[in-house]
């Protein structure tokens, strides 16, 4: 499965390139597939590339529901994991 992540424009560079925010962590992006990119932009970036803009409300709400399905997930593995230490401990007994 491959994802795309939104991100801010920080920072724009010659030779296609930028830097884009990721919730605070700033990384160096190709932005050659998108026409007239800005500072303040919102994009979608994969693999490297922002492969298309969006506007802030998109982006918070994308941003939302990721963060969402990553707490879900934490849970679900904590589970997993009580789960198995008390499976693990049955079969030495």
């Amino acid at each position: 499965m491959c994802l795309g992540i939104p991100a801010k424009v920080v920072k724009i560079e010659e030779s296609n390139f930028g830097k884009v925010d990721y919730l605070g962590t700033k990384v160096k992006t190709n932005l050659s597939l998108i026409e007239d990119v800005k500072i303040g932009d919102w994009v979608i970036v994969h693999a490297g590339f922002a492969i298309s803009k969006l506007n802030e409300e998109e982006a918070k709400e994308t941003l939302f529901m990721l963060r969402e399905l990553a707490s879900q997930q934490a849970t679900e593995n904590k589970k997993n994991n009580v789960e198995a230490r008390r499976n693990n401990q049955k079969q030495k007994i």
